[in-house]
């Protein structure tokens, strides 16, 4: 695809020439560097189709986002900055102010951005940082125009810095009272037999309060992740779902995610947990603790000597997200937890992927060789049901079946 937009030094003459009749000229630069990390886990061919979508994105947004007079470029050949040099005010002899910059930034942040950010569907799960500044390059006779509008560049640029560092900063905030006042919110998705919608059990599933930055679990999780919180939330995630899990029939098993830390939480052991599952009305031996295949296998070794403990008390364990892409059955054949919950992915379009049926037939077989528990996950169509029951799979979840109950706030 022959590139859209040109560097901007390559539009110097037409700037400095309105920078002198102006007095300045405002600009706007969205840096999105962070599409970088597409070309290192997907190759330069992915990063190359979603560098086009997204400057075909942002050439189509011209007279919408941005007006059709504005000079889009870039900071470099190739480069991942894109600048917007905006055309004068519609009283032309009014020159833009920081505010009227503040407010054309926010404008694109709201809706250009987000536009942008979803052209890197399907190699990033969340959206990516895109972080948006803005500057003035003021006329000053004395200096060559590329000084001027690299000053402006550079204090562009800065400002970007300085907005994502106050919004970090922000949502930490928000993160540590979230967490101090308990605000998750806990929906519980039921498990069921294929062949008659028999429960099996509930997931619990974690988000924040709904109308939030938090409300999806992907969302919520990964600023924890960002900002070292992840522990902390995660316990709170634990808690939550089984003191709420008063909503769940006494006789289904609860399923709670958890991180390998929760193994060696001392609030998690001993006389701590007896209690804490008396206040919740939770025996031991309904709860199922979840832990995905990846962490299964980085942490091999202190799963495997936690697991006897926990089920000493009666509890089971499941393995999530099997076959993922981690390549750990060997692993998990070792460990004979009592559920194996295949990973989505596979269950994706199981009826017409013959790549997928012959790996959920080999976590099947897995399965009745260690004598777990087979659960489907994500399933989202009546074909993706029948050829899991052709298969041998005996339970599954998914928005098909029914969806997570949140239940009240």
């Amino acid at each position: 695809m022959k590139e859209e937009f040109q560097a901007y030094h390559q539009h110097a003459p037409e700037l400095a020439a309105q920078i002198a009749e102006r007095g300045s000229i405002g600009l706007i630069v969205i840096d999105a560097s962070s599409l970088v990390r597409i070309e290192y886990e997907y190759g330069t061919d992915a990063y190359e189709n979603v560098r086009s979508r997204v400057l075909g994105l942002l050439a189509e947004q011209r007279g919408k986002d941005y007006r059709e007079t504005d000079l889009v470029a870039l900071d470099e050949p190739q480069g991942l900055k894109f600048l917007l040099f905006l055309d004068r005010k519609r009283r032309k002899n009014i020159p833009f102010s920081g505010v009227d910059l503040k407010a054309v930034r926010g404008r694109l942040v709201s809706s250009l951005v987000s536009s942008l950010a979803r052209a890197t569907f399907p190699y990033l799960k969340t959206s990516p940082r895109f972080d948006v500044g803005s500057g003035l390059a003021l006329h000053n006779p004395i200096l060559h125009p590329d000084r001027i509008l690299g000053k402006a560049l550079r204090e562009a640029l800065a400002l970007a810095s300085h907005h994502r560092a106050a919004e970090d900063l922000h949502t930490l905030e928000r993160l540590q009272e979230l967490i101090l006042k308990e605000r998750v919110v806990t929906a519980y998705q039921p498990i069921l037999r294929l062949k008659d919608q028999t429960v099996l059990g509930f997931e619990a599933l974690s988000r924040g309060s709904r109308g939030t930055r938090f409300e999806t679990a992907d969302e919520l999780f990964e600023a924890a992740t960002a900002h070292e919180l992840v522990v902390e939330l995660d316990r709170l995630c634990r808690s939550r779902a089984l003191l709420s899990s008063g909503r769940v029939p006494s006789n289904a098993r609860i399923f709670v995610n958890t991180l390998p830390a929760t193994i060696r939480d001392p609030q998690f052991r001993g006389k701590p947990l007896i209690d804490f599952l008396a206040k919740a009305q939770v025996a031991p031996g309904r709860i199922v603790i979840e832990i995905t295949e990846k962490l299964v296998i980085q942490n091999y070794a202190l799963f495997r000597e936690a697991m006897a403990y926990f089920m000493d008390l009666g509890m089971a364990f499941a393995v999530d997200d099997v076959g993922a892409g981690y390549s750990g059955l060997e692993s998990i054949a070792k460990l004979k937890p009592q559920f194996l919950k295949i990973d989505i992915s596979l269950v994706r379009d199981l009826h017409v992927s013959l790549v997928n049926r012959e790996m959920v037939k080999a976590i099947v077989s897995l399965g009745h060789g260690i004598g777990s528990t087979v659960i489907a996950e994500g399933i989202q169509v009546e074909e993706e049901v029948q050829a899991l029951r052709s298969l041998g799979v005996e339970y599954g979840q998914g928005y098909y079946l029914a969806r997570p109950d949140p239940g009240p706030e």
